[in-house]
């Protein structure tokens, strides 16, 4: 039973694109690419909030944002 305590919801692609605030196309296509992580089930892509959230925090601390701040924060200078 504590099996189903923890068990999160799976987040349709318009729900899951809501979330990250882009169209729900972009997101499809960015699970196509294997860009972002979801879950296939059959014919349908579904998505685990805490799995994007986990991929936008990798995505915004490492490489590119760092990057993108210092080359912005040279030019200003």
């Amino acid at each position: 039973m504590s099996n189903l305590l923890s068990f999160e919801p799976l987040l349709s692609s318009d729900q899951a694109a809501a979330l990250l605030s882009i169209h729900p196309n972009t997101l499809l296509k960015w699970a196509r690419e294997e860009r972002v992580p979801h879950i296939p089930i059959g014919r349908r892509v579904m998505f685990r909030a805490s799995q994007l959230d986990a991929w936008l925090q990798s995505r915004c601390y490492t490489g590119d944002a760092v990057r993108a701040a210092s080359t912005l924060e040279r030019k200003a200078a």
